[in-house]
């Protein structure tokens, strides 16, 4: 079995404010990038599992993202959900910072 995945470069770590998140589209797919206050990095899909809103555009504490719709939360480093209405858990990407670029493992 052949790995096809490949690291994207996502955008520049800079842009990214500490405790925030980020829409950054690649393709026909969105995805949110977030930033924790310790400089970590992780990916999930955009889009809210429970109904059609983004979740770049929700709000973040902690490492907890709140979809902006419904108001349903995800633990945004492993993608679980954590309340009602979300219950399926966001599809998360692997990350990694090099040199001040964010790089995401698609594929």
């Amino acid at each position: 079995m052949t790995d096809t995945a490949t690291w994207v470069a996502a955008c520049k770590l800079n842009e990214l404010p500490k405790e925030d998140v980020k829409r950054w589209d690649h393709g026909s797919k969105s995805f949110a990038v977030f930033r924790t206050a310790d400089d970590r990095v992780f990916v999930t899909d955009d889009i809210c599992t429970h109904e059609y809103a983004h979740i770049s555009d929700g709000f973040v504490m902690g490492t907890t993202v709140e979809c902006p719709r419904h108001a349903g939360c995800f633990d945004f480093r492993t993608g679980e959900a954590l309340n009602p209405p979300a219950c399926n858990r966001l599809k998360t990407y692997s990350a990694k910072v090099e040199n001040g670029t964010v790089f995401v493992q698609i594929g």
